[in-house]
């Protein structure tokens, strides 16, 4: 799996999942063996919490 199918896995399943903090996010990145929220910051070179805003969640 490259970085960005795996970018676009954990968007997904932040959206199908109703994510709505990091610390729920955390739990199920663990679970579902998805990128950190620190990878996902890096990446989309946003705050967590306004890539969650922007998952339109």
């Amino acid at each position: 799996m490259t970085i960005q199918e795996a970018y676009l896995k954990s968007l997904q399943k932040i959206k199908e999942e109703k994510i709505k903090d990091i610390k729920e996010y955390t739990k199920l990145a663990k679970k579902e063996n998805l990128l950190n929220a620190t990878s996902l910051e890096y990446i989309s070179r946003k705050d967590f919490n306004n890539l969650i805003k922007n998952q339109d969640i």
